[in-house]
């Protein structure tokens, strides 16, 4: 019995480590977009799974509108890729004009039915953060950034976070120095989310520290830092003339 289950563990093991993965972190739909697309790669060679999609709310309830997702169901075949495809329904024009608002895509992968008695299987599940951004917000440039707009307040041993934007704001960590310079982690958390025009608490291990680096989520997945410097109890971005390129 005992072998048994070492051998279905085994198989679990072996087929967790391949199945269907989207191709990033986040996706954005704006009030200019038809729709928005994620491609789902099985990285399996020759497993074939089904991928079932949906969409959620802000609050983790599934919805099929004012955003849904198509197919909701698809096969992809070993070593190639498939299309989430994220369309707007009526009722986008219902939600806030002036800001983000926030979904997430899950993903669920179904494998065949195995051919072996006895084994184990996972269905293994992504969700990444879906965003409508309405075209009053649309960024002029490709590439601007607004996370440099984000102030600090020290409050004894915690910042206060203030997001005066409309954009939802991922940040991932504060340090002492930038990355490629030893880092210095102010921050435990693994990344903490603001909304627009909000402001969140965040503990810190040295409150008294006169300048830090934050590291952020840009729409494309990736991680840029933005150099802070504080003048009493308040901490702003460094002119962008002086950010890390």
């Amino acid at each position: 019995m005992a072998l048994g289950c070492l051998l279905a563990l085994s198989v679990c093991s072996s087929d967790a480590l391949a199945g269907i993965a989207p191709d990033r972190t986040r996706l954005i739909i704006t009030g200019s977009d038809r729709s928005a697309s994620a491609n789902l790669v099985n990285t399996s060679p020759d497993v074939p799974f089904l991928a079932q999609a949906w969409v959620e709310d802000d609050s983790g309830k599934k919805i099929t509108a004012p955003l849904v997702v198509l197919p909701p169901l698809q096969r992809i075949n070993g070593g190639q890729k498939g299309v989430a495809r994220v369309t707007k329904t009526d009722g986008i024009h219902s939600l806030p004009q002036d800001r983000e608002s926030l979904f997430y895509l899950n993903i669920r992968e179904i494998p065949p039915r195995p051919d072996k008695p006895n084994v184990l299987q996972l269905a293994m599940q992504s969700r990444i953060k879906l965003f409508y951004r309405p075209t009053a917000i649309i960024p002029a440039h490709r590439g601007d950034v607004w996370q440099n707009k984000v102030v600090f307040h020290k409050r004894g041993n915690q910042f206060i976070a203030d997001n005066p934007t409309p954009y939802y704001i991922t940040v991932l960590g504060l340090s002492r120095k930038m990355e490629r310079e030893g880092g210095g982690k102010l921050t435990t958390f693994p990344g903490t989310m603001i909304a627009p025009r909000s402001s969140l608490e965040i503990k810190v291990i040295d409150p008294s520290v006169s300048s830090f680096v934050m590291m952020y989520v840009n729409d494309y997945g990736g991680h840029p830092e933005l150099k802070y410097r504080c003048a009493g109890p308040t901490c702003t971005a460094l002119p962008m003339e002086q950010q890390p390129r």
